[in-house]
């Protein structure tokens, strides 16, 4: 769809006026919020038509609309008729959904997602992601029904891909001519905010000029009058855009037709109490209506099942929980726990506290429809050797006690490994975590991250004095400390930071890659990151610093701005915190590289001498990458074949296997 080309600012103005080009808002293209352009692709074109994508804020009565429908279609062809329709994007991949295109924009319509936003966790765009991952994927369209939707802060994001005319899904037949515009928010139990309105008004006006649009007349639509800006409930019986965006409509219909876009809008008051939010009742209904059954929640290991402790030790586990179709709330039961001993001691991670778990397993937070959270058991055996078992719901646990028993046995659980709880969208079961002791120099002896200390040379401009360096606006954009030192005769910028909040802000691996590409190269970057903490394996032997922020020195880094914009690889580090390449129990230098010419390199072919773990990194077939060209050394894991496996359906562990063959992913520092 058109990128508003006639919008020149693309940062946020964040003040109140009174003229109307006084606000601005800030405007995100489907690239700059991460929207994974994979799920536009299939193998086999979708059979549904455009009239039949409907958002997630429709009601029932599924078979009087159909009815409805063809009945305009029978009186009105020439309001659903397709200009004409692209099956193919520009490097003549199949399209999912192909995009077809109106001959011409005719109305406006406003709508709201119908899911509250208070008191979710969640970012604004993680929450985009989130929608357009059940339009594109749960629903099996290929892509987000809206072509617009703005977040609570006012911030604008681009929905639908295709252009100019390009026809949406977000009114059951109401797309073809029209133009959806979605607030974040469920509007029936909360009001927009006023920089919501805001931004909605501005956009109003944008498109209507954009397609030539009176707002002030009205047009005939389907054989009944309509206004050029419309409520979804305006072309078909819904609730939406809810009670407190449709009460304030004809406010913005005269704002947007007088110009006075900076104009604040006034609420009615609140309805009586009694609504009932029945979005998750709705996505039932959605789901029945594509002869798809809800999927249910699941619960399978993350971590070995079969855990060996000594008598009396204790042991970590992790199990995954997938919501399925519907949101799960905090402290929710979510499997029952059965023990083969009542000696069997048994806590899980909420939050930063460990909690003793009884008879259930608890959410330790709401996790929304299709989203996954990863929960870290410990459990304690009892002191008498021998094999017993823990029922978690459908996963079963044996603990093998043997060996010498533990001396004086504590009735409290050592620390978890991480006092985070990874929050990830795609599962990825199959992933190994370190349950015993790892007798290895290389790994951290303790079970905080290590500390790591990284070169700003990226920053630095060649001054001999620490006095051209304004510290205090650096601080601002890395974790951890700053500081200005000398070396060799110039002035060095250092950043010592711990090693996981280093990863977060590693800008190797954007939001535009597959998640489990990210979580793959997560792993590898820590690898070869923590390689180089071991004093005998130093990257700058004799120097103040452990890497630096130049690619070509050691890896691209971009501290906080990248973190901040990139939630993905935010979840793809925290959902792997800790995670290492090892063979025999010390940690591989997993070297990679962006694109080779259908096979990988070994060291040896680059003239690397004494490699470490040569054998891991031989020579392999690398079809995925067939026909591009090299970029970048050659040797490890390739990032255009690790992309075309992620998007065949290989998980993280599998893609590391590949490339490197005879290794185990443990965690730093975990010990018994």
């Amino acid at each position: 769809m058109h990128r508003l080309s006639f919008i020149i600012p693309l940062f946020c103005v964040a003040f109140w006026g009174t003229t109307a080009h006084a606000f601005e808002p800030r405007i995100l293209s489907r690239s700059d919020w991460g929207a994974d352009e994979s799920l536009l692709l299939t193998t086999a074109e979708e059979p549904k038509s455009d009239s039949t994508r409907v958002p997630t804020d429709e009601g029932n009565a599924i078979a009087e609309r159909v009815k409805q429908c063809q009945e305009a279609q029978q009186l009105y062809p020439q309001e659903f008729r397709i200009q004409s329709t692209a099956r193919e994007n520009a490097r003549g991949e199949k399209l999912r959904w192909p995009q077809s295109y109106s001959p011409g924009v005719r109305m406006l319509v406003v709508h709201h997602t119908a899911l509250a936003i208070r008191n979710d966790p969640r970012s604004p765009v993680e929450r985009v992601r989130a929608l357009y991952q059940y339009h594109a994927e749960t629903l099996s369209w290929g892509d987000i029904g809206y072509h617009y939707l703005i977040d609570e802060d006012g911030t604008i994001y681009e929905g639908r891909a295709g252009g100019d005319n390009v026809v949406g899904g977000h009114a059951y037949c109401a797309n073809v001519g029209t133009i959806g515009v979605a607030l974040l928010g469920n509007f029936e139990v909360e009001e927009p905010s006023q920089i919501q309105i805001l931004s909605l008004q501005w956009l109003l006006r944008h498109l209507a000029d954009h397609y030539n649009l009176d707002p002030e007349k009205s047009i005939t639509f389907h054989g009944e009058s309509k206004d050029v800006i419309v409520g979804h409930r305006d072309v078909v019986h819904t609730a939406c855009p809810g009670y407190f965006l449709a009460g304030v409509l004809n406010q913005i219909r005269l704002h947007v037709a007088t110009r006075n876009i900076s104009e604040r809008v006034t609420f009615p008051p609140p309805m009586s109490s009694g609504y009932m939010d029945r979005a998750d009742e709705r996505r039932q209904e959605r789901l029945l209506s594509l002869n798809r059954q809800p999927t249910q929640p699941t619960l399978s290991p993350l971590s070995e099942t079969e855990l060996t402790v000594r008598p009396g030790g204790q042991v970590q586990a992790s199990v995954i929980f997938r919501a399925g179709d519907s949101a799960i709330q905090n402290r929710a039961r979510i499997a029952s726990v059965v023990r083969s001993n009542a000696r069997i001691g048994i806590w899980q991670q909420f939050g930063d506290q460990n909690l003793r778990v009884r008879t259930d397993l608890l959410l330790p937070r709401m996790v929304y429809a299709s989203e996954v959270e990863t929960i870290r058991l410990r459990f304690q055996a009892p002191t008498v050797p021998g094999t017993y078992s823990v029922d978690i719901g459908p996963v079963t646990f044996l603990l093998v006690a043997d060996g010498r028993r533990t001396r004086s046995p504590t009735s409290e659980p050592v620390p978890m490994t991480s006092t985070e709880t990874d929050r990830i969208n795609t599962p990825t079961p199959g992933t190994r975590r370190l349950s015993s002791s790892v007798s290895s120099a290389s790994l951290a002896s303790s079970t905080s991250s290590p500390l790591i200390r990284i070169r700003l040379s990226t920053r630095e401009t060649g001054s001999a004095s620490c006095s051209a360096y304004d510290l205090t606006s650096l601080k601002t954009l890395y974790r951890g400390t700053v500081i200005c030192t000398m070396v060799e005769g110039k002035a060095a910028l250092i950043n010592e930071v711990d090693l996981e909040d280093y990863l977060a802000g590693l800008s190797e691996e954007p939001d535009t890659e597959p998640y489990v590409k990210q979580r793959a190269f997560a792993i590898a970057a820590r690898s070869y990151a923590a390689f180089y903490l071991d004093g005998g394996h130093r990257k700058f032997p004799g120097m103040p610093y452990d890497g630096n922020d130049s690619p070509a020195r050691f890896q691209a880094y971009g501290g906080i701005v990248f973190e901040r914009d990139n939630a993905k690889w935010l979840r793809a580090v925290r959902s792997t915190a800790g995670q290492v390449i090892t063979k025999d129990g010390q940690i591989v230098k997993a070297a990679y590289f962006s694109s080779d010419d259908g096979r990988t390199r070994s060291p040896a072919e680059n003239g690397w001498k004494n490699f470490p773990f040569a054998e891991v990194f031989s020579s392999k077939p690398d079809p995925w990458c067939t026909g591009l060209s090299m970029a970048g050394h050659g040797v490890g894991m390739s990032g255009c074949g690790a992309k075309a496996q992620a998007k065949e359906g290989k998980s993280a562990e599998q893609i590391l296997q590949y490339y490197y063959p005879g290794t185990t992913v443990l965690e730093l520092g975990i010990r018994n």
